[in-house]
């Protein structure tokens, strides 16, 4: 997990979170085991703020190059947040490669018909 932490030229204090996590189901539950993602979260003033969409481009503005919801980033915060994404995405990289890899191998079994291979219940 790495934190990223700042205050405006206002005085709003910012905090960017950014963790590995597990991927939710169909249901929307927090996974278990499996694949991790980055997750980005944010809080203003210590209060949860919208960070679903992640880090997205600013065109046209004097000082902010990308965002997170409502919070302009500047090139140098954006920095630190993408050297924190890539250094956990290199923690977590062998382990989903690994998943990867097993899934392709249960992939590449086929679907086959199961009654012929283990009889049928009737």
């Amino acid at each position: 997990m790495k934190n990223i932490n700042w205050t405006t030229q206002g005085g709003t204090k910012i905090e960017i979170t950014l963790q590995a996590v597990f991927g939710l189901d169909l249901q929307g539950y927090r996974k278990t085991a499996g694949i991790k993602t980055v997750e980005i979260t944010a809080t203003v003033n210590g209060s949860a703020h919208n960070a679903f969409g992640g880090v997205q481009a600013v065109k046209g503005h004097a000082t902010c190059v990308a965002s997170i919801g409502d919070i302009g980033l500047t090139s140098a915060q954006l920095e630190m947040i993408t050297d924190a994404e890539s250094e956990i995405e290199a923690a977590i990289e062998a382990d989903n490669a690994a998943i990867e890899a097993h899934a392709a191998s249960l992939d590449a079994l086929g679907n086959g018909d199961i009654n012929t291979t283990f009889g049928t219940n009737a």
